[in-house]
């Protein structure tokens, strides 16, 4: 069987990270276990080749328009199209898929609202129902946005068992055995947090300032904080960072903050790349409360939630938390507990086999 990938990121360039062990194997999203374990041969499409026509994708707003395009002149070299990104890489060949046209297969995993899902219109509703069971397969990252979608466009019970299943997409179990995870917690003396896709590091920046401990915060010029004072317990690091870097302050943080900011409309998996780095490290976690991400971590006795946008939660649950270290050492264990039985790439990657196995036998006949 062959698996062609494609992803809004480079695929080729997130593999070779991996092999050169500067990055974890769930950034391929299943390639590396895939092949690893089964006969499925997982291929790398080539992420961008003419660049005009993606500047022409833009102003159509279909991203990865030139992908797509590409792809229609190696239908003989794949039998499933696998889409993490879903319609950043298939707008265009859904609606080839729904002429007639297009009619390979297409997996695609789902971690935010599908295109349209969301809005009041009732044309763009249908449309938007009509457009996600054309992928034969949806694998969504999480069982509450998939239990929303279903109601949003109100999918009946059979399509949606047919069409819809779930998965939890998990870190490497191999990368992070390059790493010191038993140094103990008492010796970190700072909290990061790092990222740049709908984070809150405004509200985190002014409860450090009732908070007696240092602060690093890795981000980019386009999510760096603004309009904010930031005490001298701060650092704010705005410069690009190579992930393997961002590990070395990581191992020697005492934990990892997940502050997060977003409109409901948009409400889907964030946060969900930096819980991966918490458990792969065995560190305690606050986070912004998120209730699309399957892994609880208040549950899973490794994190506290505090409420979006609340100054007085972040300053209280910090002051609580970070200097009770018999507390901390619970979470980091309960945090790597989580990490080798239910959150990992093996896992995702076993969901994976067994849905390209059943989609191809389908297609196929077998």
């Amino acid at each position: 069987m062959r698996i062609l990938l494609v992803n809004a990121y480079s695929m080729e360039n997130a593999y070779e990270l991996w092999r050169k062990g500067t990055s974890g194997s769930h950034h391929v999203w299943g390639k590396v276990e895939l092949e690893k374990n089964s006969d499925i041969k997982v291929i790398l499409f080539p992420h961008e080749k003419y660049r005009f026509l993606n500047k022409m994708g833009n102003l159509l707003k279909i991203s990865n328009l030139d992908q797509q395009l590409r792809m229609l002149k190696h239908l003989n070299n794949f039998d499933i199209l696998y889409a993490p990104y879903s319609t950043a890489n298939t707008r265009f060949l859904l609606f080839l898929k729904w002429l007639g046209i297009f009619r390979k297969p297409i997996v695609a995993t789902m971690h935010q609202p599908f295109l349209g899902s969301t809005s009041q219109n009732a044309i763009v509703k249908r449309v938007s129902k009509n457009s996600i069971l054309l992928y034969d397969k949806t694998i969504f990252l999480s069982d509450k946005l998939k239990e929303k979608t279903i109601d949003q466009l109100g999918i009946p019970q059979d399509e949606a068992r047919k069409k819809f299943t779930t998965a939890q997409w998990g870190p490497d179990t191999e990368f992070y055995k390059n790493f010191d995870t038993d140094i103990p917690l008492a010796d970190c003396k700072y909290v990061i947090s790092a990222g740049h896709t709908d984070r809150d590091y405004e509200t985190l920046i002014k409860a450090f300032k009732d908070v007696k401990f240092k602060l690093k915060i890795f981000c980019t010029p386009r999510s760096m904080p603004k309009n904010v004072e930031v005490p001298d317990n701060v650092e704010v690091h705005s410069e690009f960072i190579p992930y393997i870097e961002l590990m070395k302050h990581y191992t020697r943080a005492r934990m990892i903050l997940i502050p997060l900011s977003y409109p409901e409309e948009k409400e889907g998996c964030q946060g969900m790349t930096s819980i991966q780095d918490v458990v792969a490290l065995g560190k305690p976690t606050i986070i912004t409360k998120n209730p699309m991400l399957n892994i609880d971590v208040e549950k899973e006795g490794f994190g506290v939630m505090v409420s979006k946008g609340s100054v007085e939660d972040w300053k209280n649950s910090l002051n609580d938390l970070l200097f009770d270290l018999d507390r901390l050492e619970k979470m980091r264990i309960n945090a790597l507990n989580v990490y080798r039985q239910k959150y990992n790439s093996v896992l995702f990657s076993n969901k994976l086999m067994r849905v390209f196995r059943s989609v191809y036998n389908r297609h196929t006949g077998d």
